[in-house]
């Protein structure tokens, strides 16, 4: 009897606590119209309205009611959703002194620790700091070489998908992850267990349930309650996510110190990094924000690259005289007595038209990571307050047909001169998947450049084509994308074969393990 008066107290209290914190968020603020959104309800506004997942195409039937900039709010905190490309570019890019912060949430931020990664520093010193370094390394290919890396473990993902392409999963999962510890700390993955690369994974799955308690943001005074309250497992999740947060910024830099001090290390972003930035007394300057970045770069190759090279493949599987056009394409290119090379991207239009269209077709972050107001704005004569969470839809643009006719369609022939007739300079995917503004991802250089290299190479060794069954009909593709705010996608029942036995014997003698 007693824990459950206490439990009903809690909860009063947990109550008088929201009114009084949606009382103090609204208190003070310009009586001036917000932008059109779906009524509320008194104190929680919106909550019960927005969905705990595929927020994206929630706002985007919103947006057919109420045009591409929509306004709600969750329990006093204001949100913006920005439903097409063109006003993202207005109030992000064009006004990107007022929309470059990030909103302080949570889970990630407070419980979990996540608060130093990049993606999630609030505009500010460190924040440009953290993005020199990040811009210094990834931005040119020159500084860390990473082409080389990324052909050479590109070449060493073709020979495991020749050697076992019933699990061409599983390669395709290791090649991003691989060259980013090479780049950044100089660490060679040897084997599928690597230690560094089970951290990522878990690392990416605990960033992406992360999202599931912004509740905890809504009703910031829920994060007191205690572990025994009912329905609450928020305690457990993020003593999880925690002790990989400290796990995955501590253990790859101090095994790069260790190596440094003994002689091992190979050079690396960190490795230049600590050489330049040592002083004569021994000391480190800006040591943390340094390793921060390197941290963060760590995670951001680990995740949205797989998905678009698993993307790539499912469009292959999908749309076979698409990948039928760009092999007859290498093969005038490139021919048939080596594997493609950076050097080739010019000569081949087709194929980075279809990485384009890789970007476009599944987006990977469907919503953007979300922008904060510093200060008031107003845009069509809308007052959008400072401290709105602003909610950039890039799944909505991608889909728009003013500018991507039959947007489900993966038609790469969009990217080629003339390939969208009655459409006046579509916004090219680049532009919606990496960001805008002064928060747009230093490592899209980077991206772009593995995603050309696996594309081209996988379609000039292999032929992916629909498996079949025990009755011979074709097994239909696996596209059920994770509905998480960055999107993942497993492999497909399929068939991987070579396409001749002279480009087999050429894999072979590429790599030698």
């Amino acid at each position: 009897m007693l824990s459950q008066n206490v439990a009903v107290l809690d909860a009063c209290a947990v109550a008088a606590a929201v009114v009084l914190c949606v009382f103090l968020r609204r208190r003070g603020q310009k009586s001036l119209p917000r932008p059109p959104g779906p009524p509320g309800r008194p104190i929680i506004g919106n909550l019960l309205q927005i969905p705990s997942t595929r927020l994206w195409e929630r706002a985007a039937e919103w947006g057919k009611e109420y045009g591409d900039l929509i306004f709600i709010e969750a329990v006093g905190m204001p949100i913006l959703i920005i439903n097409s490309y063109e006003t993202a570019v207005e109030l992000v890019n064009k006004r990107s002194s007022i929309y470059s912060s990030r909103p302080h949430i949570t889970m990630p931020c407070d419980l979990e620790k996540w608060g130093w990664k990049t993606s999630l520093v609030p505009y500010g010193d460190e924040l440009r700091r953290q993005r020199y370094y990040l811009h210094r390394f990834f931005q040119s290919p020159k500084v860390l070489n990473y082409i080389e890396i990324q052909m050479k473990e590109t070449h060493t993902m073709l020979k495991r998908v020749l050697e076992d392409p019933d699990d061409y999963g599983k390669y395709v999962r290791r090649l991003p992850g691989s060259v980013i510890l090479m780049n950044v700390y100089g660490h060679k993955v040897d084997s599928e267990d690597d230690s560094f690369m089970k951290v990522a994974e878990a690392s990416v799955k605990s960033n992406a349930e992360a999202n599931n308690y912004l509740f905890l943001d809504f009703l910031p005074m829920l994060r007191y309650l205690p572990r025994w309250f009912p329905g609450v497992n928020f305690h457990k999740v993020a003593e999880e996510g925690l002790r990989l947060s400290q796990s995955f910024r501590n253990d790859p830099i101090e095994t790069t110190k260790r190596k440094l001090s003994d002689g091992t290390a190979r050079e690396c972003m960190t490795t230049m990094l600590f050489n330049e930035n040592t002083n004569e007394d021994g000391s480190i300057k800006e040591e943390q924000t340094f390793c921060d970045a390197a941290a963060t770069a760590y995670l951001g190759g680990s995740s949205t690259s797989v998905t678009a090279i698993m993307t790539f493949i499912l469009a292959m599987l999908k749309n076979p005289e698409v990948q039928r056009k760009a092999q007859e394409e290498i093969d005038a290119v490139v021919g048939n007595e080596r594997l493609p090379l950076f050097g080739d991207r010019e000569q081949l239009p087709y194929v980075r038209a279809v990485c384009t269209e890789v970007l476009r077709w599944e987006i990977i972050t469907p919503l953007a990571p979300p922008h904060s107001t510093t200060t008031d704005d107003e845009f069509r004569g809308y007052s959008i307050p400072s401290g709105t969470m602003v909610l950039i839809n890039s799944w909505a643009m991608t889909r728009d047909e003013n500018m991507y006719p039959e947007p489900t369609k993966f038609k790469p022939e969009r990217w080629l001169p003339g390939g969208i007739k009655g459409v006046m300079n579509p916004a090219r995917p680049e532009d919606i998947a990496f960001g805008y503004g002064r928060r747009v991802c230093p490592g899209q250089s980077w991206a772009e450049h593995i995603l050309f290299i696996a594309a081209s190479s996988i379609l000039a060794s292999f032929n992916i084509e629909k498996a079949t069954g025990p009755d011979g009909i074709p097994i239909p593709p696996n596209d059920d994308y994770a509905p998480d705010f960055i999107r993942s996608v497993g492999p497909s029942k399929c068939k991987i074969t070579p396409r001749s036995e002279k480009i087999a014997s050429l894999i072979r003698q590429t790599i030698v393990d």
